[in-house]
């Protein structure tokens, strides 16, 4: 039975909140962490939950070569891309690494167009308030090597969510259940990040409290999202998660101090990130 439509909408802006805890538990207390262990601890808390839920809310099915798929998009998006991110947000000041996970939207757009899809204007408004969104973000400057730095690695997570997405897609298309998707995704993830096993145990040893947030509200933020998708259509459900950045940069500032307090074009890039993907998505026309 599905739930009423206001629930599944609040369930989507939720997948935002949960994932803005996440980023602004990053900034705040794991920028001396190493990405790589913090990315295997952060997947490590957060797999008891997917585990209990996810199955059972999108069935057991799979292929082989469905199989494959969820366990390269593993690889590519919690190896890869939760890594590049935890890294970006050392690199960068405030919110700013939760700002560039919007740049998915724009690797979404060009791997539609080479595949040919039509690019129309309102996508292309879309983008480019993402890349202003960006660019405000980033900080960047002539001669900063620093947040130059951010900048590259906030546009590999971004691209590697997009390509995650695009890979999980294939794979719902090749027979497998997406829920059961996500669990292999995380477990292939753990995988590739064993060899920071022991470090990864002790961060989750010596930083339980922030560790356990991170890792259950990015696994609460794909258990929602996943629910809502099964009613409502992406166009929706990816305009009102990308609250993201709001959500992080909000919590930043009344939390943070110093460097790690948002400044205005840390509120702007966050602004137009989001009104950015609710171009592209087809949420504003």
């Amino acid at each position: 039975m599905l739930a009423p439509l206001g629930v599944l909408l609040a369930m989507a802006v939720l997948v935002g909140v949960a994932f803005g805890i996440h980023d602004a538990v990053a900034k705040l207390s794991m920028e001396d962490v190493n990405p790589s262990a913090l990315s295997l601890a952060t997947l490590l808390a957060g797999l008891p939950l997917l585990a209990v839920f996810l199955p059972a809310a999108g069935g057991l099915r799979l292929t082989p070569l469905s199989a494959a798929l969820f366990v390269a998009a593993g690889v590519v998006n919690f190896a890869l891309g939760r890594t590049t991110m935890y890294a970006a947000t050392s690199a960068l000041t405030a919110s700013g690494a939760s700002v560039m996970t919007a740049s998915s939207a724009v690797f979404s757009v060009a791997i539609g167009a080479a595949m040919g899809e039509a690019v129309t204007w309102n996508v292309a408004l879309g983008v480019t308030a993402i890349v202003v969104a960006v660019y405000l973000a980033s900080g960047w400057s002539a001669g900063s090597g620093l947040t130059a730095r951010g900048l590259g690695l906030g546009l590999a997570t971004g691209l590697a969510i997009a390509t995650s997405v695009a890979i999980i897609k294939l794979g719902d298309l090749e027979g497998g259940s997406p829920g059961l998707g996500v669990i292999i995704a995380y477990l292939s993830g753990v995988m590739a990040l064993s060899p920071r096993f022991r470090e990864a145990v002790r961060v989750l040893k010596s930083r339980s409290r922030p560790v356990m947030t991170m890792g259950v509200s990015a696994a609460a933020g794909q258990l929602m999202r996943y629910l809502a998708l099964t009613a409502l259509g992406v166009e929706v459900v990816t305009p009102l998660q990308n609250i993201r950045p709001i959500a992080a940069t909000f919590l930043l500032f009344w939390l943070g101090s110093g460097s790690k307090r948002p400044a205005a074009r840390h509120w702007a890039a966050a602004a137009a990130a989001f009104v950015g993907v609710a171009l592209v998505s087809g949420l504003i026309r």
